[in-house]
């Protein structure tokens, strides 16, 4: 058995080495399934974020209580694509973005 406690950590990469920007990106929002979810999301990616979005449903939850909805976007910059991901996760019945 060999000891590697002085073995230099690997560094992750950093988002700019992984992530060319302008990119096209697909998220996936998952939330409750009701009739204003689609529309609390075009407003956030239209409004907020001043960027055009491609938004289709996905398939509603087992049980039918929750829907995912898959959103196309081309983003210019990490700072957005880090707004998308934590705001878009606050949004009113909107449980995650993947």
């Amino acid at each position: 058995m060999t000891d590697n406690t002085n073995a230099p950590e690997k560094e992750e990469p950093k988002l700019e080495e992984l992530i060319q920007f302008p990119a096209k990106l697909t998220f996936k929002f998952i939330g409750n399934n009701n009739d204003a979810v689609e529309g609390i999301i075009k407003t956030f990616f239209d409004e907020k974020l001043a960027i055009g979005a491609q938004i289709s449903e996905g398939r509603k939850s087992r049980t039918g209580k929750y829907v995912t909805f898959n959103v196309s976007a081309t983003v210019n910059d990490k700072e957005t694509l880090h707004r998308i991901y934590n705001e878009g996760a606050e949004l009113p019945h909107v449980q995650h973005v993947l």
